[in-house]
């Protein structure tokens, strides 16, 4: 494992590591991410069945503000969640807020130099305008675009998959403790419906090219990948129309998309990110994994321990990746305080350790953790990446302790170190060469509760 060197490449934004922020617009107090739309759209109605749009209102120019002050390589705004409502002067439907949040979210983002995303709900919208096609109108993934020969598979499919979302999410809540009430299912009727796919892909497309022309993002960010649904024909229309368009889709990260900018997954735990991390770091294709900065998408509190969205930030970005923070908003257009404080105090971190992620790249190497570097305490993952002439060392701390440990350097593996330093203070470490290894104290005070970085240099 002698040290690699990076040869410095021009890249753009989207193909480095990096952070960034998703705003979020359907952390609803009382509604969560499964819903009964039939419940859900009449709550959002007037007495005539129009849109009495109640919030979340938007506070896009705090939003641009904070994301300038915590310094996100670029950001996202959902301009149409799964509810079906849009947040910007659409001339397809009323079912639309009335502020055009896109329009400034655009404008005051380019004003601050920030690349935009427009986050758009692709496979699943329960805007009322689609009732007469909508497969299941009490639960949140009613694939109305699917096509199929039999229509009586549809909603059958629909259910089942929110069982296969279920049982992933019955997993993620016992092991992560998320605090959410025993209510995911509902009593689900069966409606008689038309299959109709063509009517919601052709409002699909036309809003796409609204997107695009009005409001000019970066990029469109499709949720979901699904191949069986409206995925192939959005891949065909951009690279037909808007090939300068940056497109991605969530969920994707597994797939191989004919068309897709990068790749994009999730990711909301350690645990998941330091699989995913070690699964994705020498994939071609660029990539990103998103997760809330909150307990989860629809649990708007804080995470009990503030320094897990570091540890996952970290990990994602140390092996290559950009890791997105889903940051939920009140019904007033703040933002959720306590997850907002969070991410404010990671930028404060990811600020002075910025380069060390964006312009390493991971080191090729097998294994979960890096070869010939053991350590003396076993709550630890490591991670290399090459930066420039020199090597760096992720020293991820799964449970945020703070004690004196010891690395020891196989120097078979790791010949030719001349140096060692803390990163981003620049402090020498001293080291001991013996016996064909070489010994490294990292005291307690020099352990980060998230990702203790040393940089090792070689002898020339």
């Amino acid at each position: 494992m002698n040290i690699q060197k990076n040869t410095p490449q021009k890249k753009e934004w989207w193909e480095k590591p990096g952070f960034s922020i998703q705003y979020q617009i359907e952390a609803r107090p009382g509604w969560l991410w499964n819903r009964n739309y039939d419940k859900f759209n009449a709550f959002m109605m007037d007495e005539n069945g129009s849109l009495n749009f109640n919030g979340p209102f938007c506070k896009i120019k705090k939003w641009v503000e904070f994301s300038k002050k915590v310094g996100v390589d670029y950001h996202m705004f959902e301009t149409k969640w799964h509810d079906g409502i849009c947040y910007w002067d659409t001339k397809y439907t009323k079912w639309k807020t009335p502020v055009d949040y896109v329009k400034i979210f655009s404008e005051e983002s380019k004003k601050a130099g920030i690349p935009i995303l427009f986050y758009y709900s692709s496979i699943f919208d329960h805007n009322p305008d689609f009732d007469d096609i909508q497969p299941l109108r009490e639960i949140t993934p009613s694939f109305i675009a699917l096509h199929n020969e039999k229509k009586d598979f549809i909603p059958e499919y629909s259910m089942n998959y929110l069982k296969t979302i279920w049982d992933i999410t019955k997993t993620e809540i016992d092991e992560r403790k998320i605090p959410y009430k025993d209510e995911f299912f509902y009593d689900v009727k069966f409606h008689d419906f038309k299959y109709n796919p063509e009517k919601y892909e052709d409002y699909l497309l036309k809003q796409i090219k609204e997107l695009i022309e009005k409001y000019e993002p970066d990029g469109m960010w499709m949720d979901w990948y699904w191949k069986d649904a409206s995925t192939p024909i959005v891949m065909d229309f951009m690279q037909k129309n808007y090939p300068y368009i940056l497109l991605i889709f969530n969920v994707s990260i597994d797939k191989r998309p004919k068309y897709a900018t990068y790749l994009s997954g999730e990711a909301h735990d350690v645990k998941t990110a330091w699989i995913s991390g070690q699964k994705y770091r020498y994939k071609k294709k660029p990539w990103e994994l998103v997760g809330p900065a909150a307990y989860a998408w629809d649990v708007p509190q804080a995470r009990p321990d503030p320094y897990e969205i570091f540890r996952i930030a970290a990990i994602i970005m140390a092996s290559g990746g950009k890791y997105c923070f889903g940051l939920p908003s009140q019904m007033d257009g703040e933002l959720y305080p306590e997850p907002a404080k969070n991410v404010e105090m990671f930028g404060d971190w990811f600020k002075l350790r910025r380069n060390l992620f964006i312009e390493a790249i991971p080191m090729k190497y097998k294994g979960d953790n890096v070869p010939g570097i053991e350590l003396s305490e076993g709550n630890y993952g490591t991670i290399a990446s090459i930066y420039g002439d020199h090597n760096l060392i992720h020293l991820i701390n799964f449970k945020g302790l703070q004690k004196d440990i010891i690395l020891t350097f196989s120097q078979e593996l790791w010949s030719c170190i001349k140096k060692i330093t803390l990163e981003p203070s620049k402090k020498e470490l001293k080291f001991v060469e013996k016996d064909g290894v070489i010994t490294l104290l990292l005291a307690k005070v020099d352990i980060d509760l998230a990702d203790t970085i040393i940089r090792v240099s070689k002898k020339l």
